[in-house]
């Protein structure tokens, strides 16, 4: 007799709701805009993916007080890779930051192979999404 098929838990999103790793996709990895980044922007992105947690695309912080923590060594580094990613449209700016005491809020980014999340009390600038906002198989099939 064979052994039940146990098909994984999925929410009303349709997504896994215990995403328990940070990735980026093949068919984003064989897309130029990806291959094209520096490192320190591939190792941003993966930075980015581990924020991620299934619910949040819209909420992913690349500030440097955040990335000091992970490990991230120099300002300009870190601005020059988060300027690659929204270059290379691998990442979107969700809300612009700014630094006005008391009020100080920071930039927030998008991943663009995910669909962007409802994001309560982000104030994100932009709407949330049905679709990812970039279809690297659809730009894969179209290099073809």
């Amino acid at each position: 007799m064979r052994a039940p098929i146990i098909m994984p838990r999925h929410n009303p999103n349709n997504r896994s709701s215990r995403p328990n790793f940070a990735g980026v996709p093949r068919v984003v990895m064989d897309n130029p805009s990806y291959v094209n980044l520096g490192p320190s922007a591939k190792a941003l992105i993966f930075e980015g993916s581990y924020q991620f947690n299934g619910f949040n695309n819209g909420n992913i912080c690349f500030a440097w007080t955040l990335m000091q923590k992970r490990g991230w060594k120099s300002k300009a580094t870190l601005a020059k890779a988060v300027a690659e990613l929204v270059t290379e449209n691998i990442t979107v700016l969700s809300r612009q930051g700014h630094f006005r005491k008391p009020f100080d809020k920071c930039s927030l980014y998008a991943i663009t192979w995910l669909r962007v999340d409802e994001c309560p009390g982000k104030n994100l600038e932009i709407p949330a999404t049905i679709r990812p906002l970039r279809n690297f198989s659809a730009e894969k099939h179209a290099r073809k």
